[in-house]
């Protein structure tokens, strides 16, 4: 009799992150409260995650390995490992009992799973602002649900709540928004084994529907018609949400095969109907109660309507690899299932069946589901080593390994390693991913007791068959060439009619090596989405543009016309249409194909992609229902579809799948119909519940409902104080608005404070610190706009803010013609619109003392040229504005680099000097002049006039003409004027550095 031996690890190590048992306080003993105590810092995820084992579990682990090796007549020992985070089970004896024990140890060994659920702690506990209790009907609940379910609930304070002050995104602490808390909320943890996690959650999730005042009702519907009712994607069961304003929760499609069968345990007191509501059938609905009405009789509906037409399809996969995924692929099996609208029946874990069952209602979705499993299965590699005696002799019987030997070496490779290893007739057998396998591979080659044998080494990889062609290359190229190099055999098997099998064999760890060069000639391949408008486009007259592309970067492209995407269901995701495939080796070039292919692509149609956002569960429902009108507004618009998560999983993740280019904008738009709500706590006073109930404060909180679009509540809970009369105890205010008016929340906090102050009612002081000393930037860039919302400087006129120093003044009085800084202009005080009467506070401001003259260099104007000074030409221009010319006098006097810099881009008054200089020497008569007047209040000219200047009028700088006519005397002044005007004007040039 042949002996077989298993060594395998369970949970795998690559399954979870392990997180520390104590981080959950959490007795098993039925007599302690589960509830009292736990409330201690705890930071987990949605999903299900794992938990290391416990004392109890160890019992449980025994009394599984007795009852195995009773039922079944073989040998089970176990171990921990993985730094005690799992088991590591060994299991020898007849090749069919060892299968029968090592199901039964992974269907029922006692693997901790944990998931939570994020909840509002006033939905759970009595007050939270003191010691926190559990309501008395959520405990009795909780008892109820966790008796039924076999699961352990714990009711543990959330890291976010932890923090006293969270501000929305977009705030920042230093902006005045102390004061002012989001919901504190609490974690629901569940822990149990198998499918005890999902049931649990999926009662709670109902519980908490109900005790918020949902109508909950159950309804049955046979577990392989779930999904196809639910459509691909769900999206038939988001419609119905949608019409109903319904939640509907949909039971694990994987239930059942992992864990204890809870239906039939009898664990503590059941409610009636108890066993109907573990039921994989039963489907949950919560809502208003017509709505769950109409929700159920459309299910009831559509099931009727889908089991008619359902067909199915049987296909082989390997069992171990069968388990593989129920074990540690499930979230995958299930979103294949959820994509295509699918149902996959599995036989039972650890059994040596090797048919999967798929349902569906479409041919093309069937096909899909099994492309992506058979996908799935791939990835699982098969190694075997065997040991063959150094020489034959007929007299002398083969050299053995000794069965303590045997043991030693599998359970050591599985440790280390994770993979699976079996040891049969001569034969290790590994079976796990491909760096489990290589490295146990390794590890085998490096053993004493192997050398003293020959030994053929032996690959097995699953491939799909559309890749025969791809991997074997033109006339089996790519595969001879392999084989010649690393003097290996590699030979194709039909393994069904989606995949086939690629053995690969050698002597020694050359296989190794053949093995990589065989996986670098794998195709890696990427899919994504382009609308078919663009496919003729891009393909270009014959296939030459897309054939250039493929080209240079050697990928290979395929376009899915409509009817062959109708065919195909698409690649990765439902939505993808173009497929790029290259060898593994090459990889790195798919993604510069995809972005060559898109730049062909109008922005708003390409480059397709999940964006998530984050919407607390409790909207979703309203999200779904009261505005899917505006859901769909938004996707019509931006191009994009919105999925909301699946009921059952608690998530608060939204997923949009648009254009990288629309799809932040959708986001931007859904998060404007997201309520948000804070919490503004006061202090417990008497004469708080008469102020918030005086039709004083209802006007006022009307006020700022129709000012700031801010709704505020009191929220005021008393207690008895034994006299009859009653004292508040947890008093708190909370604002509501849209998540895009978060902006508002601070200044209806300052108002709502001032209204309780003005009544001689107390705030806690960390609310206030900041409220009159926060500098608003933002605000502070309109200070002339008169605003509720912006705080802005002082608007009486004369009193601006004088006291700055007189050179920043100055600055702002320059910046018209002088001063590159533009955004100074937009953040000009008010004083500038005011100059009149801001000269008598300017005037007798004491800390102003001018500079002395004589510590500057002033270039004067030549004596005797008859040029005025500058402040001459200013007056004649602006006339009595004493501050500009004070202003201006101060100019003068500056150093003289600062005056350049003032003056390098300003030639307006060197080419009036020009101007003035000349203009005192009228022109003379034109007999051609027939515009007329050419004074300031001139007329435009007409379209009589001649559009040619004359040759005595005027020019366009006001000088006249010197013509033959001109007095000498004049020619003279005006070539001496032109003279040093020229010279004046190359010596702001020449500052410019031109």
């Amino acid at each position: 009799m042949d002996i077989y031996t298993t060594a395998f690890a369970y949970p795998r190590r690559s399954r979870h992150a392990h997180s520390p048992r104590s981080s959950l306080d959490f007795t098993s003993n039925p007599q302690s409260d589960p509830y009292a105590n736990s409330f201690q810092q705890h930071n987990n995820g949605h999903l299900d995650t794992h938990v290391a084992p416990s004392p109890s579990d160890a019992e449980a682990v025994q009394k599984l390995a007795v009852l195995a090796m009773a039922t079944q007549g073989c040998h089970v020992s176990y171990t921990l490992a993985d730094q005690s985070t799992g088991w590591n089970f060994l299991i020898s004896g007849t090749y069919q009992q060892v299968m029968f024990a090592r199901g039964m140890i992974l269907k029922d060994c006692p693997i901790q799973n944990r998931s939570s659920i994020r909840v509002t702690r006033s939905e759970v506990l009595d007050f939270p602002s003191s010691k926190p209790a559990l309501k008395p009907e959520v405990r009795r609940r909780l008892d109820e649900i966790a008796s039924q379910t076999l699961a352990h609930i714990a009711v543990v304070n959330s890291p976010l709540s932890l923090s006293t002050r969270t501000p929305p995104d977009g705030i920042s602490n230093s902006a005045g928004w102390s004061g002012l808390e989001t919901e504190r909320v609490c974690e629901l943890v569940i822990t149990g084994q198998g499918d005890a996690v999902d049931i649990a959650r999926v009662r709670l999730l109902v519980m908490l529907d109900e005790l918020s005042g949902l109508h909950a009702e159950a309804c049955e519907i046979d577990q392989k018609l779930q999904a196809i009712v639910a459509g691909r994607k769900r999206h038939v069961l988001q419609t119905i949400q949608e019409d109903t304003a319904t939640n509907i929760y949909l039971p694990s499609p994987l239930q059942g095969l992992v864990g204890p069968d809870i239906s039939n345990a009898a664990a503590g007191p059941v409610a009636p109907g108890g066993p109907l509501r573990q039921n994989k059938n039963v489907i949950w609905i919560t809502g208003e109660f017509f709505g769950v009405q109409r929700a159920r009789d459309m299910l009831l509906q559509v099931s009727m309507n889908k089991s008619k037409g359902v067909i199915s399809r049987d296909t082989a996969v390997l069992p171990r690899k069968m388990d593989w995924m129920v074990t540690d692929r499930a979230e995958d099996l299930k979103a294949v299932m959820i994509d295509n609208a699918t149902f996959i029946h599995f036989p039972p874990i650890g059994s040596t069946a090797s048919l999967i069952t798929v349902y569906g209602d479409h041919r093309v979705n069937i096909q899909r589901t099994i492309r992506s499993v058979m996908q799935l299965a791939c990835q699982f590699y098969i190694a075997s080593f065997w040991l063959l005696p150094t020489q034959f002799n007929v007299l002398l019987p083969p050299p053995t390994l000794n069965a303590n030997q045997v043991t030693s070496i599998i359970k050591q490779v599985s440790n280390a390693t994770g993979a699976e290893v079996v040891f049969k007739t001569m034969c290790f057998e590994m079976h796990g991913l491909e760096t489990e396998v290589r490295n146990a591979i390794n590890m085998i080659l490096d053993l004493d007791v192997v050398k003293a044998f020959h030994h053929e080494i032996r690959f097995q990889i699953e491939l799909a068959n559309e890749h025969r062609e791809f991997i074997s290359g033109k006339k089996n190229g790519k595969i001879n060439k392999i084989m010649q190099t690393t003097n290996v055999k590699i030979k194709f098997e039909t393994f069904n009619e989606h995949n086939f099998l690629i053995d690969i064999a050698g002597n020694d760890g050359s296989v190794l090596q053949g093995l990589t060069l065989l996986q670098e000639e794998l195709p890696a391949e990427i899919s994504f989405h382009v609308p078919e408008s663009y496919h003729k486009r891009i393909i270009g007259v014959g296939g030459r543009s897309i054939q250039r592309i493929m080209k240079k970067y050697g990928v290979y492209v395929k376009f899915s016309n409509a009817e062959e995407f109708a065919a195909l269901g698409g690649y990765n995701d439902n939505e993808d249409n173009v497929v790029a495939r290259t060898p593994a080796k090459n990889a790195i070039n798919l993604e510069n194909l995809k972005q060559s292919v898109m730049e062909l692509v109008n922005p708003k149609d390409k480059d397709y992609l999940n964006e998530t956002i984050i919407i607390p569960r409790r909207y979703h429902r309203t999200l779904l229902g009261e505005k899917h009108i505006f859901i769909h507004d938004i996707e019509n618009k931006t191009n994009s579809r919105v999925r909301f998560p699946d009921k059952e999983t608690a998530s608060d993740v939204v997923t949009i799948f648009g254009p990288e280019s629309q799809i932040q904008i959708a986001a931007t738009m859904l998060l404007d119909h997201v309520p948000f709500e804070a919490d503004m706590a006061v202090p417990p006073q008497a004469d708080l519940p008469l102020i918030c109930g005086s039709a004083e404060f209802a006007a006022f909180v009307e006020q700022i409902k129709r000012d700031l679009q801010v709704v505020i509540v009191p929220n005021i809970k008393t207690v008895g104080n034994g006299s009859g009369s009653e004292t508040p105890s947890d008093c708190s205010f909370k604002f509501r608005c849209q998540r895009s008016n978060t902006d508002f929340l601070v200044s209806a906090r300052e108002m709502l404070e001032q209204f309780l102050l003005n009544h001689n009612l107390h705030v806690y002081p960390s609310a206030t610190a900041h409220t009159h000393k926060r500098g608003d930037s933002f605000a502070e860039a309109f200070p002339h706009f008169d605003s509720k919302v912006l705080s802005s400087m002082p608007r009486t006129r004369g009193s601006a803010d004088l006291s700055r120093s007189e050179p920043m003044m100055d600055r702002r009085l320059r910046l018209a013609n002088s001063s590159p800084d533009v955004k100074a202009l937009f953040n000009s005080p008010s004083y500038i619109y005011h100059l009149d009467e801001a000269q008598e506070s300017l005037d007798s401001q004491p800390n102003y003392v001018p500079a002395p003259m004589n510590e500057y260099w002033n270039p004067q104007p030549p004596i005797g040229s008859g040029i005025p000074s500058r402040t001459r030409q200013f007056e004649d221009k602006r006339g009595s504005d004493s501050l500009l010319e004070a202003k201006l006098k101060e100019q003068i006097s500056k150093p003289r680099s600062l005056q350049n810099r003032a003056q390098s881009l300003d030639l307006t008054f060197s080419l009036s000097r020009i101007s003035e200089g000349s203009s005192r020497y009228p022109p003379p008569d034109s007999p051609t002049n027939s515009v007329g007047d050419t004074g300031p209040s001139s007329s435009p000219t007409s379209a009589t006039a001649p559009s040619f200047p004359s040759v005595y009028g005027p020019t366009a700088s006001g000088r006249p003409p010197i013509g033959p006519g001109t007095p000498h005397s004049v020619r003279r002044a005006g070539r001496i004027l032109d003279d040093e005007a020229v010279d004046e004007v190359s010596r702001v040039i020449s500052n410019l550095g031109l």
